[in-house]
């Protein structure tokens, strides 16, 4: 009977033991949480960038025999100057556009082509689409005039957008900065990492962990790589074509390009508008450079995606989807990543004899 006391007496101190301890770790844990909330999308991006970034990182190490902090500056700066001479470029283009059309504006020319006669005969539309380019063309400060309260909701819906825009570009900025540093300690961090996968997969982890790293490259290189060759090669042709605000229309294609929209919402128009304000031959030639780029993601991205992946490809395009559609741009990576080791655990498990199955089969023998 003493016994029986003592050993419940044991137990009751250590559930007590136990409930407190969690209940430490767990405030622990949230108290952490809470102190890194504010930063916690600028630490996950710079983690991303990290990986995404590792394989040139130990390119640049091993050709130039440079130290880690040497060469994971170099790399930062490189990938600063890609953020910001695009978004230079951008600003000025767009600037030195509207000042173009405010002098053509104060000047009375007129900043629009007359629309073509073969609109009126489109079905229901086509006479309203008609008369308002008409009046467009001829008086368009009357028109501005007309509308000056829906004008100015646009342009402060548009402010709106171009100031978030703006702080995501600075945070990414920051971001390309802790991954700069995070890339330095890369030996001492990998090694924690997998301790720490390890501790939790066990045997597994190692594993898991290569598959996320190589799933965010992957997509690093297939979404947002392919994006910029895209968009870049659209701008490069607008500028050449003489297309106005080809800047911002770069952009907005960048933007549909790695939400897996694509460009073709914004550039199916821009060919239209050629059409109607060049001249055929130019017009011509503009569409004949454009359609290929437009189609050129269909290729290219698949092939880039699934390069050394045993993910199947349909896995990582729903994660690609349903991870931007939850998550944003962020989600882009989260979920491929979350859907590969998921189906890799759901086939590890698949193809593990189950330990009964195993028994009954030895002891059968």
């Amino acid at each position: 009977m003493l016994d029986s006391n003592n050993g419940r007496a044991e137990l009751s101190r250590f559930a007590v033991d136990l409930v407190i301890r969690l209940a430490l770790l767990a405030g622990i844990i949230y108290a952490t949480l809470l102190l890194l909330r504010p930063i916690a999308g600028m630490l996950l991006w710079s983690v991303i960038l990290a990986v995404a970034v590792f394989p040139l990182f130990a390119f640049l190490r091993r050709r130039l025999h440079l130290r880690p902090g040497l060469a994971a500056a170099l790399l930062a700066i490189v990938l600063l100057a890609l953020i910001v001479l695009p978004a230079t470029v951008l600003g000025v283009s767009a600037v030195d556009t509207l000042e173009q059309y405010a002098r053509h504006l104060l000047a009375g020319d007129s900043l629009l082509p007359h629309p073509p006669e073969a609109i009126r005969s489109w079905p229901l539309i086509g006479q309203r689409i008609y008369s308002f380019w008409s009046e467009a063309a001829n008086d368009v400060r009357k028109l501005l005039a007309a509308h000056v309260s829906q004008i100015a909701s646009l342009g402060r819906w548009i402010g709106g957008i171009a100031a978030g825009v703006a702080l995501e570009l600075l945070q990414f900025a920051v971001a390309i900065i802790v991954a700069g540093i995070l890339l330095s300690y890369s030996e001492r961090l990998t090694g924690t990492a997998r301790q720490l996968a390890t501790r939790v997969a066990g045997s597994r982890g190692g594993h898991f962990l290569e598959i996320a790293g190589a799933t965010i490259r992957n997509v690093s290189q297939g979404v947002i790589g392919i994006a910029l060759l895209q968009s870049a090669l659209l701008g490069v042709g607008m500028l050449v074509a003489g297309i106005p605000f080809a800047g911002a229309i770069t952009f907005v294609a960048l933007v549909l390009a790695i939400v897996q929209i694509g460009p073709n919402p914004i550039m199916i128009p821009v060919i239209i508008w050629a059409w109607t304000a060049f001249p055929a031959f130019n017009a011509t030639l503009y569409t004949i450079y454009t359609v290929p780029l437009l189609l050129i993601d269909n290729v290219l991205r698949p092939i880039v995606m699934a390069r050394g992946l045993q993910t199947p490809m349909v896995i990582i395009l729903a994660g690609v989807i349903c991870g931007t559609l939850a998550g944003g741009l962020i989600g882009l990576f989260i979920g491929p990543v979350v859907l590969a080791v998921t189906y890799d655990l759901v086939m590890a498990w698949l193809t593990t004899e189950p330990a009964d199955a195993a028994t009954t089969a030895r002891g059968s023998d």
